[in-house]
């Protein structure tokens, strides 16, 4: 029985690395009720119970009845699969969701020119949000050019293309 379940769980890891996303059931922060059922701590779970369950039955028969390598083998299964989710599966999620930031949020904010911003054409501009540097592609808002290393104002954004007017351009409205 025991081999069963570390062979199934082997097998859930490989088909969940395999699959990725489309195998992956994700319960949002992993702390809710259905975090139990990620495949990556499904597979843990039977892994450790099956290997558990293996070592116990070969190396300790003597010393313990069949019921007792059950109830530590499952105790392993339990305890390995929420020390995953705790120390590793809920800082890695949470450290995913601080890093994407609301691209609308940063519009009135300032950015400096880092690639320069020819007259109709594209350049790159640099900014800070939520303590990162973060670099985007630009475009003049009124089609002008605008010179490296100038400041900008954010005006608005189209399809990942940030639409910035320059101080000068400010200066004279």
């Amino acid at each position: 029985m025991y081999v069963i379940f570390f062979g199934i769980g082997v097998g859930f890891v490989l088909i969940s690395f395999l699959l990725g996303a489309v195998v992956d059931c994700d319960s949002g922060n992993g702390n809710g009720p259905l975090a139990i059922f990620q495949p990556k701590l499904i597979a843990a779970f039977l892994t450790v119970t099956g290997g558990a369950g293996i070592i116990l039955s070969s190396r300790f028969d003597s010393l313990f009845s069949a019921p007792i390598v059950f109830a530590i083998s499952v105790l392993s299964g339990l305890i390995i699969a929420g020390l995953l989710n705790r120390l590793v599966m809920i800082p890695l999620q949470r450290a995913q969701n601080t890093s994407a930031h609301d691209k609308q949020a940063t519009i009135g904010t300032w950015a400096k020119v880092i690639s320069p911003i020819p007259q109709g054409g594209y350049g790159k501009i640099r900014y800070s949000v939520s303590g990162s540097v973060v670099t985007s592609p630009a475009k003049s808002e009124d089609g002008g050019e605008i010179k490296n290393g100038e400041n900008v104002a954010i005006v608005y954004i189209e399809g990942g293309t940030f639409f910035v007017r320059s101080e000068m351009q400010q200066d004279q409205n």
